[in-house]
């Protein structure tokens, strides 16, 4: 069996309305969108994502 990589990548986490480290991590993505740095946007997406489950679930 050949492994296909999935074609696109998940959707990006939305921050929490009021929530300081939510917003953080938005904005550190939208710098990071701004310089073309995918990597360093995936890194921050990821920590939203793990801040969300932990905070917000």
């Amino acid at each position: 069996m050949i492994y296909t990589p999935p074609t696109t990548s998940p959707a990006e986490p939305e921050p929490r309305a009021g929530c300081d480290r939510c917003a953080e991590f938005a904005e550190q993505r939208t710098q990071a969108q701004a310089r073309r740095d995918p990597s360093a946007e995936t890194d921050c997406n990821v920590l939203m994502r793990r801040h969300i489950e932990e905070a917000h679930a």
